[in-house]
């Protein structure tokens, strides 16, 4: 990965932090990364901004860059980027209400990760998937025990703090109150050593559990610590909102039902500010039971119904999004496969159906690049102009047709072996890995068998045979190994074959340097 991707990372690493703050920062990262060349750390700052504009409810523009990202991670078969993209799928499809989905994208991240990863990425996806499967299951616990002994091993007490949350509310919301207990204590023990301050998540995690473990009066004192926001950081756009939520809670319970309608009326001042929908049914259903607690059955039925309103508007607007991300991957999958199909056009010769001069020269790039021998031939047709003029060009086709049929069967029957038509009558053969004498055998083969094949039908008894011009790349160690010096080589020898007669193979081999033709 570059210094740019390293960046990214630190962006990353600090989701769940300073989300909102990183807007700004993703952004001028895609810039320079984009003016520096470098696709996998502009997609990777996309994903950054993507997140951030999911949770300021621009699901379209999130969707839209993590859909690009997308295609940049499998067009560079990148691994951690790949990952990182079905991260940003889970995450949008948990926001438009698809758990099923979103437990796939983060089952997906989690297995797509490579080994060498940061092993925090690792612990970020396992915390994603806990809050997604079912919290009567043990898997939940297995997941966060994982996530667990990577915060040990890394001895990263953020991470810890995140995985005491997610433990402690999957706890009680489950019913376990006296274990989540302790865990929030661990919570507690973390922020007093300084190394770690508590996110409004957290404060209301402590606070819902002191709550329901008999303790209203500390939870109303943890909550007001969360909504004073003296202690709390790096709160999330709806967090003010779930902390206010909690006090109405609390509050009720004490009974200070003048003091929890002022925290409901700020949470609802807050969503229709925001425009947080998702949160608005809620909102509207503590209205109702709040109502109904002061004896005020009129209002009570009033929000009752608004919560009915509210709630069918935000399923119509997740399935709306659900929808709309079903299109997106959608599009994401048919733009990749336009642009496989494409590249293969590309490198396709439409004559023949054989790899083109593209592709043999980024074929060819690739194997110089690599230690070991190489050795190249450029194979011409002998005559061929006569085989258009005596007789078409349609036949002549049909005759570079068939030379190519010989080619691919020839390169389908041997390793590390490839063959291209570079334009006209004139074809290419490479050879990775491959001793000199075995290169020219190889290339006598080949010539042998077109010139024994039977043309008769095709050419009116007129002989179809070729000659072909080896080349052998350096492979000291020392000398460069270039292919358009190979190539040129090779056509030397091309040039002796023709005038030594056609229908034979020259090569710059120690060792028999000519072939003829029997």
């Amino acid at each position: 990965m570059s210094a740019l991707y390293d960046e990214v990372r630190v962006l990353q690493r600090n989701r769940g932090r300073a989300l909102r703050s990183q807007e700004d920062a993703a952004r001028r990262l895609m810039v320079r990364a984009a003016e520096a060349g470098d696709c996998a750390a502009r997609a990777g700052a996309q994903l950054v901004l993507a997140d951030v504009l999911a949770v300021l409810n621009d699901t379209e523009r999130a969707t839209e860059l993590t859909r690009e990202a997308e295609v940049v991670a499998e067009d560079l078969g990148d691994p951690e980027l790949r990952s990182r993209v079905q991260f940003a799928w889970s995450l949008l499809h948990a926001q438009a209400g698809d758990e099923a989905q979103a437990r796939c994208h983060a089952l997906a991240c989690l297995e797509l990760l490579p080994p060498d990863a940061p092993r925090w990425l690792r612990a970020e996806g396992l915390l994603r998937l806990s809050t997604l499967v079912d919290r009567e299951r043990e898997d939940v616990h297995t997941l966060l025990d994982q996530a667990w002994a990577i915060a040990v091993e890394l001895n990263d007490p953020l991470l810890r703090l995140f995985t005491l949350n997610n433990r402690a509310w999957i706890l009680c919301e489950a019913g376990d109150v006296a274990a989540a207990v302790p865990l929030t204590e661990q919570m507690r023990d973390l922020a007093r050593t300084g190394t770690v301050q508590l996110r409004c998540a957290d404060l209301d995690t402590l606070a819902v559990v002191e709550l329901h473990s008999g303790r209203p009066e500390q939870a109303l004192e943890t909550i007001r610590l969360a909504i004073a926001g003296s202690t709390a950081v790096l709160q999330e756009i709806d967090d003010d909102v779930w902390v206010r939520l909690t006090a109405v809670e609390i509050l009720a319970r004490l009974g200070r039902l003048d003091e929890a309608q002022v925290q409901l009326d700020d949470a609802r001042r807050m969503v229709d500010a925001a425009g947080l929908v998702a949160l608005r049914p809620l909102v509207e259903e503590t209205t109702a039971t709040l109502s109904a607690r002061t004896g005020d059955w009129e209002r009570a039925y009033r929000h009752h119904v608004r919560f009915s309103e509210a709630d069918r508007a935000l399923r119509a607007r997740q399935n709306s999004t659900r929808a709309f991300l079903a299109q997106a991957r959608y599009d994401a999958v048919t733009a990749r496969r336009e642009a496989e199909d494409y590249r293969a056009l590309a490198m396709t010769d439409a004559l023949t159906g054989m790899p083109n001069r593209r592709a043999a020269e980024e074929h060819l790039d690739r194997v110089l690049t690599a230690p070991g021998p190489v050795a190249a031939a450029i194979v011409d047709a002998d005559h061929f102009k006569r085989i258009n003029d005596e007789l078409s060009h349609d036949t002549g086709d049909e005759v570079l047709r068939r030379l190519g049929a010989h080619l691919l069967r020839w390169s389908g029957g041997l390793p590390n072996t490839f063959c291209a038509r570079l334009g006209g009558e004139e074809f290419i053969l490479v050879w990775q890995g491959w001793g000199d004498l075995a290169v020219v055998g190889s290339a006598e083969g080949l010539r042998a068998g077109v010139a024994g094949d039977d043309w008769d039908a095709l050419t009116e008894g007129r002989p179809v045979t070729v000659s072909v011009g080896v080349a052998f790349a350096p492979d000291d160690g020392v000398a460069p190994r270039d292919r358009v010096e190979l190539l040129k080589r090779a056509d030397r020898k091309l040039y002796a074959a023709k005038h030594g007669g056609r229908n034979r193979v020259v090569s710059s081999a120690r060792q028999a340097d000519v072939l003829l033709a029997d």
